[in-house]
């Protein structure tokens, strides 16, 4: 389990525990960047006995299997072929499963699994279809438009594959209807619940900038150690192009359509990904691109003119046996050095935990220290953190984590930042918005209570030799009352009316833009002054 997986499952227990999907109570924050994972995990934990973190773990693995086995389905109909007809090869599927981070982000916790399960189904029922003349069922619209409540990056392949489907005449107003009804309802939902249009971490890592330098370090990084520029050059111009032109020959343009569907989308996606600086877990957000290459000749016939794919084996078998990235490579797994730790009790954080000895219950505490300082009504206990996954999940839903980092509060979501470092940890909240945010006024409190902890790859933000640390706390409580940055705080923490909703709604696009200062008296100037 990875610590973000962790947050998953504080969305699920807040989810259980009657406060929606949110990831503090009474503040609605959209901290999970996939809905579709986190509901099936909540139906699951209801349903079953199982723990939830084991749940995570092995429904992730279970989906990421089941994906596979539908892409190879999926590949074997694009191709016209029937199993038991003739020798199938699993050149695609051997080259998705050599991958190690394969599968170390199928048991993650995150959506990983998921992920794998909609591309693999969405080869099985685009094969399927490329084999009729008919519109695309209902049913299989309904799976395709899907992808953007998968991860709201996946709309790429959600909209490549109807562009594809969409060349069919016939019922294209019902495939349309089909596919958009769940993402746009969502959306809706969204937009009018949340009160911003995409996943506060969307809006933490600054995903709608460009950070190219970032971003082809984590190509180079997520592809390097595996020799992945191998496969992808077997794959295409061995395999891939081979059975392109044998499929045109035999005048399947569906099947032709849908592959080139698949290899557009698993371009355009990894450029997405580069152009906004990756990600700090290592290759995981190129994975999908990786599954869609490999998707349509997940299996391949043997034949003289896809005898290329034999040229797979040497780099299946060193993925296998061979690859294995240093640990320090997947940030976020583990405590200690330690792997395969699933649930709260294998990382020290269960009730008898060592890990969480330091938490007694009552008041406000910066990571392990409690402050001298009064919490404000609504917020006792707090716990301000820079690792929000563990502590909030061990912590229970009464609890209220401030997340430093940004990727379940609003407000450090928001921080503008000078410049670019480590993408994901780039707006820590600096410690004036952190009494503001979190205590009444009085306390005696400096800078030297928020001592910025290593490991981050990133800086402090804010200038603490601007004023005492007296003033920057009350600029920082003045201008959390003003302007859009009140608007802000009221979007996710006002009464949820009808009217709060449509203004939420109507509000959204503008709001996701908007960029705090760091320092609170450039906030004050900026949101007090309007």
């Amino acid at each position: 389990m990875s610590d973000d997986g962790f947050i998953n499952l504080r969305v699920v227990d807040m989810i259980t525990s009657g406060h929606g999907p949110v990831f503090n109570a009474g503040e609605r924050v959209e901290a999970a960047t996939s809905p579709l994972w986190v509901w099936l995990l909540a139906v699951a934990d209801v349903v079953s006995p199982v723990r939830l973190e084991w749940i995570a773990v092995l429904g992730g693995l279970a989906l990421a299997v089941a994906g596979v086995a539908m892409a190879m389905a999926g590949a074997a109909t694009l191709a016209g072929e029937r199993f038991g007809e003739r020798w199938l090869v699993p050149a695609g599927g051997l080259a998705v499963v050599s991958l190690p981070p394969m599968w170390t982000f199928a048991t993650s916790g995150l959506e990983g699994g998921l992920t794998f399960a909609w591309l693999g189904a969405c080869t099985w029922v685009l094969g399927r279809w490329s084999r009729t003349e008919a519109p695309l069922p209902a049913s299989a619209a309904v799976l395709v438009g899907l992808g953007p409540l998968v991860r709201p990056d996946l709309a790429v392949f959600t909209l490549a594959f109807l562009v594809v489907a969409l060349t069919c005449r016939d019922g294209r107003r019902r495939v349309l209807l089909a596919a958009l009804a769940a993402p746009v309802s969502y959306q809706v939902f969204r937009m009018g619940y949340y009160g911003v249009p995409v996943p506060t971490p969307a809006i933490t890592k600054s995903a709608s900038d460009p950070y190219w330098s970032a971003g082809w370090d984590y190509l180079r990084t997520s592809t390097q150690p595996y020799w992945l520029w191998f496969p992808v050059a077997v794959l295409l111009g061995a395999v891939l192009v081979p059975w392109l032109r044998r499929r045109r020959a035999a005048g399947d343009e569906r099947a032709v359509l849908v592959a080139a569907a698949f290899l557009a989308s698993a371009a355009v996606c990894t450029v997405y990904v580069v152009r906004v600086g990756g990600d700090f877990m290592h290759a995981r957000l190129l994975l999908p691109s990786w599954f869609a290459l490999a998707a349509p000749v997940a299996v391949v016939p043997v034949e003289r003119r896809l005898a290329g794919a034999a040229l797979l084996a040497p780099w299946v078998l060193a993925g296998l046996f061979g690859f294995r990235p240093a640990a320090d490579n997947f940030h976020g797994f583990g405590q200690g050095g330690a792997t395969n730790q699933v649930t709260l009790a294998d990382v020290g954080w269960d009730a008898d935990g060592g890990a969480r000895a330091w938490f007694t219950g009552e008041g406000v505490y910066y990571n392990p220290v409690r402050l001298d300082a009064e919490p404000q009504p609504g917020r006792d206990p707090a716990v301000a953190s820079f690792g929000i996954g563990v502590v909030a999940y061990a912590l229970g839903p009464d609890v209220y984590v401030l997340d430093l980092l940004g990727l379940g509060d609003a407000v450090a979501a928001h921080l503008a930042i000078p410049d670019r470092s480590y993408p994901g940890h780039e707006k820590p909240l600096p410690p004036p918005w952190i009494t503001a945010r979190l205590t009444t006024p009085g306390a005696a409190l400096d800078e030297s209570d928020f001592p910025f902890p290593t490991g981050f790859g990133t800086r402090p933000l804010g200038d603490p030799d601007r004023a005492p640390f007296e003033q920057r706390e009350a600029d920082a409580r003045l201008a959390l009352t003003c302007g859009d940055l009140a608007e802000l705080l009221a979007s996710v923490d006002a009464p949820l009316t009808p009217g709060r909703f449509a203004d939420n709604l109507l509000g959204s696009l503008g709001r996701w833009r908007v960029e705090i200062p760091p320092e609170p008296a450039d906030a004050v100037a900026l949101f007090c002054d309007e």
